[in-house]
């Protein structure tokens, strides 16, 4: 590869990197057991659909998690309160084959109502899913998950990820309130 190839690249990789942090997006953490494995990793999800609700998260082919949804077919979304943001950032900087990654992330786990894969214990939220659909999009998957359980922790602080960082939500703007579903 030449230097303008190079220069191209990371200047690409540098409109992406901003493109892609100015989206907000929930901090939410996977769970998926398929067998007797059981990972965890750092996701962007959101959710598609009120009725069934579907929520989609996406997963680059290649690394443990994806396997494990795929041969499991169920996962849990667990959306992360602020006391497990660090979790949460080393989940995303941890690769799955680390046989000590479940360790150094020091979750607690529990099990859920509806799918064998566990819930992150004092997660903001927990959705228990069964996949519906698989579709590759791009460099990574989507996977839709129909959403057979959860849990709304009460004096829950979800985190949101912005700019490349994790954010608190804030003050609430003065405006009618949205219900859902709208």
């Amino acid at each position: 590869m030449n230097d303008k190839t190079e220069r191209a690249g990371r200047t690409r990789f540098a409109e992406l990197s901003k493109l892609l942090s100015s989206l907000p997006c929930p901090e939410t953490l996977l769970c998926v057991r398929a067998g007797e494995v059981t990972d965890v990793a750092a996701v962007t999800t959101m959710w598609v659909s009120y009725d069934p609700v579907i929520v989609a998260v996406y997963l680059r082919p290649g690394i443990r998690t994806h396997k494990l949804v795929n041969e499991g077919r169920q996962f849990t979304l667990n959306v992360v309160d602020e006391a497990q943001n660090p979790q949460a950032l080393l989940a995303g900087s941890l690769k799955g084959d680390d046989p000590d990654k479940l360790k150094k992330l020091a979750l607690q786990f529990e099990p859920a109502a509806s799918i064998d894969s566990p819930r992150v214990s004092g997660a903001a939220a927990s959705y228990e899913c069964r996949v519906l659909k698989v579709a590759a999009c791009g460099d990574h998957d989507l996977f839709l998950g129909l959403v057979t359980g959860w849990n709304v922790r009460d004096g829950g602080k979800p985190v949101v990820r912005w700019g490349g960082h994790s954010h608190a939500i804030g003050a609430t703007l003065e405006a009618p309130a949205v219900k859902y579903p709208h």
